[in-house]
């Protein structure tokens, strides 16, 4: 997980919905204002620079009529503490996060890659559903972008609070964020796994042909950590965050802590 960037303005779609139905459902945006939909969709999709909030995969859209977008609308607070006549948090710009279908959807791109037959294999809102567990795990609009809370192991991809970086205040929160959310489905492993092999490949290719090792981990961090020409970035930015250590801080940094 990492920091989600999200504009403060509200689509402008949305709030001229909210503004005239403000008891609707988000259902009921959803199939009723298709182009509403469309416009938080992207949006959304902008902020997160292409990539799920909680897992970090690549938001995957459908190629043809076969398959679904590997997305969907997550509501950080559940839609069901809305109350009469309170907040409702339906329609709340600031609850709404894009993710994947956390390996539940067989119908995707990339199904064999990203989907799963085995329930221990579901991530993300999956497990979370409409659980009352926010003031349990850390929200991705409040993380602290100058800080690395999470490790990973080289060997087999799987997550870990980082307990010398990680502000000690937030690591009871990482770690119910990992439980929670199932980070460490075999499935999400595996794809960490994968980028870890590739950056290692890279680093090992790179001192073969006598390069300075400092210099190539800033150029893979440069390579791997910043947006596009459509500003989304690669897969799993923490892993390679973690991965390339110091040379990475140092981007983010640089960025004004904002990748």
């Amino acid at each position: 997980m990492k920091r989600v960037y999200k504009r403060q303005q509200e689509p402008e779609l949305l709030k001229s919905y909210r503004l005239r139905h403000p008891d609707a459902t988000w259902d009921k945006f959803r199939r009723r204002f298709t182009r509403g939909y469309r416009q938080v969709k992207q949006n959304i999709i902008e902020d997160q620079r292409g990539l799920c909030a909680y897992c970090e995969i690549s938001i995957k859209m459908a190629e043809d009529y076969t398959e679904v977008d590997d997305f969907r609308v997550e509501h950080f607070f559940p839609k069901g503490a809305t109350k009469d006549g309170g907040h409702n948090y339906h329609l709340d710009w600031r609850n709404l996060l894009g993710v994947c279908h956390g390996g539940s959807q067989r119908d995707v791109p990339d199904a064999d890659w990203r989907f799963s037959e085995k329930k221990r294999d579901r991530s993300c809102d999956v497990p979370k559903g409409g659980k009352e567990i926010t003031d349990r795990i850390l929200n991705p609009l409040k993380l602290p972008g100058d800080r690395r809370l999470f490790r990973y192991t080289e060997h087999n991809g799987k997550m870990f609070v980082d307990e010398e970086t990680c502000p000690k205040e937030l690591q009871k929160k990482a770690k119910n964020t990992i439980r929670e959310l199932n980070l460490n489905a075999p499935r999400l492993m595996r794809m960490r796994k994968a980028v870890i092999d590739k950056l290692s490949d890279e680093v090992a290719e790179a001192l073969a042909a006598g390069q300075d090792l400092e210099e190539t981990l800033a150029w893979l961090a440069e390579s791997f950590l910043l947006p596009d020409h459509r500003n989304r970035s690669v897969p799993f930015f923490t892993v390679i965050r973690w991965y390339l250590g110091d040379a990475a801080e140092r981007l983010i940094a640089v960025s004004g802590s904002k990748l």
